[in-house]
Formats: structure tokens, sequence, C-alpha cells
């Protein structure tokens, strides 16, 4: 009689820095200062022996752009290209800190979500940031920055929306005109009714709003969107704002995922709403489509050759939850498959997970094509029960 484990004990390899590329666009696997195998190295550490020289966050930040410089340059691409980029802090009191080494890589900022999730949410022990990247393809792809003429200009370094050739990504909006007030007085509760408003409410409208407008001067729409996060501060407010986006939309919804965060960056805020949508007048737009599988649903929505699929994965809280993730994560997996055909290829999946502890769940759910070869990501979301899963899929070989 012999033993052989039927169990991976790591999944290490969704660590791997990778970069695949389809329709002009060049998708990067989730970014830390950690490098895969090795950890955080010294440089980008402040040294036991010179506590007061930098900072811990700035030579994270710096070594991790270093990395995301070098694996666009060889992919024919670079910091010039990025189109769309999400920024997961361990404390967003690090955002000062950090945005000046930003700056320095983006002269031109694109554009960026930055969220804080707490230093627990982190996937690996002692990062303090985790950027997930979208970028263009050199001379493939004409891209464009777009600023809204109705809208005022942020604070902070991003550009509210790129236009990438077909494609139209939004950075992450909250709900405020950068006043004096933080939120928007549109946005804001009478502090004389406090009971008799929900806040949840008043900002995710004025927010989507915010959004609408920005579609509309990049040349596109709710119907053409591909796919919106939702990035809620207190994640038990879920529920109401998923039926507002249910009912609130003529046509049907674009679909959407809720992440929970810890922090935004505006004070008083308890949303951010993150959007990559189609111009209206693109000839290959495809979707977005819900289809059901198994327990759940999914929608995908695209082009001829990309294709975004979004799904909330529920996990059986009654179940033992490594294999409850594992048997949720893998029919999720099955159902995309079967919904966009045999032809189609997963090249990037972005996990939102409830926490750090569910990756190696999540790892050993994901097809073996998919581990070996395509860009991962995995963020937090601080007090989800959901599994938020978005892949991008090559439709066509």
């Amino acid at each position: 009689m012999s033993y052989e484990s039927t169990l991976t004990p790591s999944v290490e390899t969704i660590l791997d820095e990778r970069v695949l590329v389809c329709e002009g666009l060049v998708f990067v696997s989730g970014l830390t200062a950690a490098d895969p195998g090795a950890g955080i190295p010294s440089s980008a550490a402040v040294s036991p022996e010179f506590p007061y020289y930098g900072s811990d966050i700035q030579k994270q930040t710096i070594h991790l752009l270093e990395k995301l410089q070098r694996l666009l340059n060889e992919n024919n691409s670079s910091l010039e290209d990025v189109v769309k980029t999400q920024v997961f802090l361990s404390d967003c009191r690090l955002f000062d800190a950090f945005d000046q080494i930003w700056k320095r890589f983006f002269p031109v900022p694109p554009p960026r979500t930055t969220v804080g999730v707490g230093s627990d949410g982190m996937a690996i022990p002692g990062t303090l940031v985790s950027v997930d990247v979208i970028a263009a393809r050199s001379g493939e792809v004409t891209v464009e920055q777009i600023d809204s003429p109705r809208l005022p200009k942020p604070l902070a370094n991003y550009t509210p929306c790129v236009r990438a050739g077909e494609w139209l990504f939004l950075a992450g909006q909250l709900p405020t005109d950068f006043g004096a007030t933080g939120i928007a007085p549109g946005a804001a509760v009478n502090r004389d009714l406090p009971h008799h408003v929900s806040s949840i409410v008043a900002q995710a409208e004025y927010t989507i709003r915010i959004c609408q407008t920005l579609l509309e001067d990049a040349g596109s729409d709710w119907q053409h969107t591909v796919r919106a996060h939702i990035f809620l501060k207190h994640i038990e407010d879920a529920p109401l704002v998923e039926r507002m986006w249910r009912d609130g939309f003529d046509g049907g919804a674009p679909p959407v995922m809720i992440i929970g965060v810890q922090e935004l960056l505006t004070g008083g805020a308890e949303i951010e709403i993150d959007v990559i949508a189609l111009r209206s007048d693109s000839r290959q737009s495809r979707g977005p489509i819900a289809h059901a599988y198994g327990q759940g649903a999914l929608s995908a929505g695209g082009t001829d050759d990309t294709v975004f699929a979004v799904t909330e994965v529920v996990v059986d809280q009654s179940e033992y939850r490594p294999f409850a993730i594992e048997r949720a994560v893998s029919e999720a997996f099955t159902g995309a498959a079967t919904v966009l055909g045999g032809d189609a290829t997963a090249i990037k999946v972005h996990a939102f997970l409830p926490a750090p502890s569910d990756i190696w769940a999540f790892g050993r759910a994901l097809p073996a094509a998919v581990a070996d070869s395509a860009a991962i990501t995995t963020s937090p979301s601080v007090g989800g029960s959901k599994i938020g899963l978005e892949i991008v899929y090559r439709a066509r070989r």
C-alpha cells in the first residue's frame, strides 16, 4: 500500500508575473512589491540600519512600477500606454506618499481607482500596495484621454476616462465635486433630517450620474457598458445597492460586481464606481448578455475578439469552506466555458476574495490551462461573502 496525494499543497504559480495580449490590449497579472518565490526584496524596504531614510510605501511602489515598466516594454507597450489601473492600499493614509511616486512614473496619468483594504486584506504579508493594470500595445491601438467639460477636474493624479480603440476605461468615480465639502452637496444627507434619507442611496445616485456623464461625453452609454465594479465601504449595504442598480436602468442593468473595502479617498464617501464600456458606435459590440449556469449566472460582453465575463460566486457557508470555494469557482469556469464556447481562451482572471485564506482553494479551482498561462490577480473584498470573478476571454483564436 502506498500514498499519493490528490491535493495540491501550493498554488504559488498564480503569483507568476504574466502578460497576455488580445486585440491590442495588454493584460497584466496583479503586481505587488513581492517577487514570485522570493518575497519583498531588500531594495523595496527601508533598511533597519537606516530606518529614517525613505519610506516602505514609496520603496514598494518604485519596485512595483519598475516591474510593470519592464513587463510592458517586453510586450511592445509602455507606461505611457496604460489605459486602466486599480490600486489597493493597505491603508489610505499611505496614499499621498504613494501618489508622489506614481506621478514620477506617470506624468500623464491613466484612469485609476484607489481603495483602502486594510493590512489584513493583503494577500502577501508585508505588502502595502497591489496594482492591477490594462495597457494598450504601442502602435496597434489609438489611445485618447477624455475630460468631460461638464465635470470638475479631479484633485488626484488620474485621467477621468481613456478611449482605447473600441474601448472606454473610466477612472473610479466618487460622490464628490472636489469642492470644500468633500461629499458633493447633491450627494449629502440633510444633517437636520439624518434618518429620513439614505446616505448610500444619495451617494450612489450621484455617482451613477457622474459615470453617465463621462460615458456620454466619451461616446457611449450604459447599454454598451461591459462591466461595473461598485466598491462599498459598508458591504452590508450591498442588497440595497444591488436593488437600486437592478431597478434603476431602462432595458436591463449593466453587469455589476459589488466589492467591500475598508476606506475610500474622499472623507465620508461610502461608494466608488469603476466602469469599462465600449463605444456606442462600435461595430464589434457583443452583449453584455446574462446567462444562467448551474447555481449561478454570469454576464458576458465585449467585442468579437475580447469578452469580459462577470459573475458573483456564492459560497455555501454550511460546507467546509475550501471545498465550497473550489466547487463554486470551478462551476463558474465551467459555466463560462459553456456560454462562450470551446474556442474561447481565458487570458486574464481577477478574483475578489473575502479573505486571503481563500486563495489556496481558489487556485485549486482554476482550470489547469488558466492556472498555467493566464494573467491572474487576486484582490480583497472586505467583509464580503461572495467571490467576485471577472474573466477576460480571447473569443477567437
